[in-house]
C-alpha cells in the first residue's frame, strides 16, 4: 500500500524483497520525510498518487522490475499545489519525481516505461520501440475502448491480435515478461473490476495470459488488490 504522507512530504524509499544490501537498509530505515521540491529521497523515483488509481501499475512496475521508489499519497488539494504541479503540470495522479531529483514525468504509460528503463530491461532502441507500442496501445486505445463501452465492446477486435500472438509465445513479447505485458495485465483486470468484463472462452492464450499475471506475486500486492 502507498505510504500516506502530508501534501508536501516523500517518505524514504521502500526496500524490495530480493533486492541489494542497500535495499535492506533501506527497509530498516525509519521513515523520514523531506519537501516535495528536494531532491528524489535518496536519488530513487518518488511515485505521487493515491489508492484505487493508475498508481498501483507503476507500483507494480517497481516492484516486478526491481525498482526501489517511494510512494507519497495525495490528497485533491495537494494535487493542485504549486509543489506538485512542478512535477506534473496538469494536477492529475499518478506522476513521478525522477531519481534525479529534478525531473518530472506523468502520464501512467510514460512513468512505465521510465521504470523499465530504469531497470535496464529493455536494453536496445528495438526493444524499447516493441515495449512502447503496447503500452502506448494500452493507454490510449485499449483502456478508452473498454471505458467508452464499460468492457461490452467488440471483444474480438480488441483482443483478437492479442490472443493470436500469445498463442505463439508466453508473453507479448517473446519468452520474457516485461512491460508490455503489465499495460495490458493491468487494463485487463481494471475492466473485470469495475466494468465486470469478462474475457471471451475463445481467447484461450489470453486467458491463460491473465491468469498467469493473477499469480505472480507483485501483482497480487498492487493492481490485483484492488
Amino acid at each position: 500500500a502507498s505510504v500516506a504522507a502530508a501534501p508536501s512530504l516523500v517518505p524514504a524509499p521502500r526496500g524490495l524483497s530480493g533486492a541489494s544490501s542497500r535495499s535492506s537498509r533501506f527497509a530498516k530505515t525509519r521513515t523520514m520525510y523531506r519537501s516535495v521540491v528536494t531532491r528524489a529521497a535518496d536519488g530513487v523515483p518518488t511515485i505521487f498518487g493515491s489508492p484505487g488509481s493508475r498508481t498501483q501499475i507503476v507500483e507494480w512496475a517497481c516492484k516486478e522490475l526491481g525498482v526501489e521508489f517511494s510512494s507519497v499519497t495525495l490528497n485533491r488539494a495537494s494535487m493542485k499545489s504549486g509543489e506538485y504541479l512542478a512535477v506534473h503540470p496538469f494536477g492529475k495522479i499518478p506522476g513521478m519525481k525522477a531519481a534525479d531529483g529534478e525531473t518530472g514525468i506523468f502520464e501512467s504509460g510514460a512513468l512505465m516505461l521510465y521504470v523499465a528503463d530504469l531497470s535496464g530491461s529493455l536494453p536496445t532502441p528495438e526493444q524499447r520501440g516493441a515495449a512502447a507500442s503496447w503500452v502506448i496501445w494500452a493507454n490510449a486505445t485499449m483502456w478508452p475502448a473498454l471505458e467508452s463501452s464499460r468492457g461490452k465492446g467488440d471483444m474480438q477486435a480488441l483482443f483478437g491480435p492479442v490472443d493470436a500472438i500469445l498463442g505463439k509465445q508466453k508473453w507479448i513479447l517473446g519468452d520474457t515478461f516485461s512491460i508490455a505485458d503489465m499495460a495490458i495485465g493491468a487494463y485487463i483486470r481494471y475492466g473485470e473490476m469495475f466494468f465486470g468484463m469478462a474475457l471471451p472462452k475463445t481467447m484461450p492464450n489470453l486467458v491463460a495470459f491473465m491468469d498467469a499475471i493473477k499469480n505472480r506475486e507483485h501483482f497480487k500486492a498492487t493492481v490485483g488488490g484492488g
